[in-house]
């Protein structure tokens, strides 16, 4: 299999490409490397919660690809027909998952490696993170921790 990271930022390749270990990495801003790429992919998963085109996505498919959608932006997504009919493409989407799913997806992580990039931050730095998502000042997520940012009473 091949790993292509698809970024807004070009200041992510080097990191995507080296420590990260992918195959390759697109500009979704550029349109000569998305056209480029276009029809290469069996599919792509979607982690974008903020709004986005999804129809330059849908262009990297080879015929009956699929997108899968797993970030939940507070806007609508706007998939155009033609996008999804010329070639079978199909667009899903896929939750959490229950409490199996999760330990079994952290079972397979630890007995892996596999950890994710991630920055916690307290409960009183939620506002200023909600800020940051929106500016796309995060790498690759936030967690908050509750437990650590609970007062207790004496």
């Amino acid at each position: 299999m091949k790993v292509t990271v698809i970024s807004t930022s070009p200041k992510k390749r080097e990191e995507a490409l080296d420590r990260l270990g992918t195959d390759a990495f697109l500009v979704s801003r550029y349109a000569e490397e998305m056209k480029a790429a276009a029809g290469t992919m069996d599919g792509v998963i979607d982690t974008v919660s903020a709004g986005h085109p999804v129809a330059p996505l849908l262009e990297l498919l080879k015929p009956r690809g699929q997108m899968v959608v797993l970030g939940a932006p507070s806007k609508p997504l706007e998939v155009p027909a033609l996008a999804i009919v010329a070639g079978g493409k199909r667009v899903a989407g896929s939750g959490g998952g229950g409490v199996a799913e999760c330990q079994a997806m952290l079972d397979f992580a630890g007995e892996h490696g596999i950890v994710a990039d991630v920055e916690v931050v307290g409960i009183d730095y939620v506002d200023t993170a909600i800020e940051r998502l929106e500016r796309n000042d995060v790498r690759y997520r936030f967690v908050v921790d509750v437990a650590g940012s609970l007062c207790v009473a004496a």
